[in-house]
């Protein structure tokens, strides 16, 4: 297998220690506002949020397109405009930009939120396109769905099988947002947080230098990969 496919292909890199997700405290109420993407259907009207599996099993079918595409010679820029739809979509990516900066969130005015809530998404969806980047017989297959440790969130198991290294766990923790089930979250190895890896990362940039800085840090690094 060539190296740089095995380097690439993981879709998030195991750091040193967890810092684990905390769940909704009376503090957060207001990200939760924020993150409902859909105002929800009138009484007498609601109908459950369904198969959790559902956005997850089409999410693994446009990652596998990404990668082949990738080894037909599609760009950067093109395995990124073909994740875009799918990941804004399926990812509540307000309630996760606000996760990554904890108390900071609250401090932010409407402008800043929104363009961090950009910011952050752009960097999410470069995730994807720069990880997975070649083809070479891997599969991504949806082992089941459980219950979340805390509140009705559920887990979805993943495993991204390569046929010439070891498999990786990708456990998305889904969130009932008016009827549809979205991400909130992403676990490495079974355990490891994305958002949680994101807030500690962040945390000094904040304190620092503030939003500006962390907006202009966060922007520069997913430009870079453009040009990589």
């Amino acid at each position: 297998m060539n190296p740089s496919k095995k380097r690439t292909l993981r879709l998030i890199a195991v750091a040193g220690l967890l810092l684990p997700l905390c769940p909704l405290s009376a503090a957060s109420e207001e990200t939760a506002q924020i993150a409902a993407s859909a105002a929800p259907l009138p009484a007498g009207e609601a109908e459950g949020p369904g198969d959790p599996t559902a956005p997850i099993e089409r999410l693994n079918l446009t990652l596998i397109e990404i990668m082949k595409s990738a080894e037909g010679g599609a760009s950067y820029q093109d395995r990124f405009e073909r994740a875009s739809p799918v990941v804004l979509e399926i990812f509540d990516m307000p309630f996760m930009a606000a996760k990554s900066i904890g108390g900071s969130w609250r401090k932010l005015s409407p402008d800043e939120r929104k363009r961090w809530v950009k910011t952050f998404g752009d960097f999410t969806i470069s995730n994807f396109a720069d990880r997975f980047d070649g083809f070479s017989g891997q599969s991504l297959e949806v082992r089941g769905e459980r219950p979340a440790s805390r509140g009705d969130n559920r887990v979805v198991d993943t495993l991204l099988v390569r046929p010439d290294d070891e498999d990786v766990e990708l456990d998305y923790r889904m969130s009932d947002r008016a009827g549809t089930w979205r991400v909130v979250d992403i676990y490495s190895d079974g355990s490891v947080s994305e958002v949680a890896l994101r807030r500690s990362e962040y945390s000094s940039v904040l304190k620092n230098g503030g939003i500006e800085k962390l907006i202009t840090l966060v922007t520069a690094k997913t430009a870079k990969r453009a040009v990589e």
